[in-house]
């Protein structure tokens, strides 16, 4: 019997924030809209500040959250985003510049760094 449902994990630099079974996922990303279903095609992307819904818009299971930046990815009916902010209520995307924020990385170049210093270590 295949799967009707997608596992959904979203993840922050404090950790898990959301894991759970859905019918449909929507968000954004850098190509555009796009809405996954069990049984979709393996794929990575990259987030942009956007809304994501799990669930149909009639679905009394309805989840909306607003995101940051970040990326997504979905293998083996698992949709895997990693974002640096995410929250029920619109985020102010207009940060101040702080400089204490120049020692900080995002949740992006902080896997960039360690994926080249993984590759740097073989």
């Amino acid at each position: 019997m295949a799967l009707t449902k997608i596992q959904v994990v979203i993840s922050t630099p404090l950790g898990v924030y959301f894991d759970d079974m859905a019918d449909i996922c929507t968000f954004r990303t850098t190509e555009g809209q796009i809405g996954l279903m069990a049984g979709g095609p393996q794929f990575m992307a990259a987030l942009v500040p956007s809304e994501i819904y799990i669930n149909s818009t009639n679905s009394p299971d309805l989840k909306k959250f607003y995101i940051d930046k970040g990326i997504v990815q979905f293998k083996d009916n698992v949709l895997s985003l990693i974002v640096n902010e995410i929250d029920t209520q619109p985020i102010d995307l207009t940060h101040n510049f702080v400089q204490q924020d120049q020692k900080k990385y995002t949740i992006i170049e902080e896997i960039v760094l360690k994926k080249k210093l993984a590759e740097n270590n073989k």
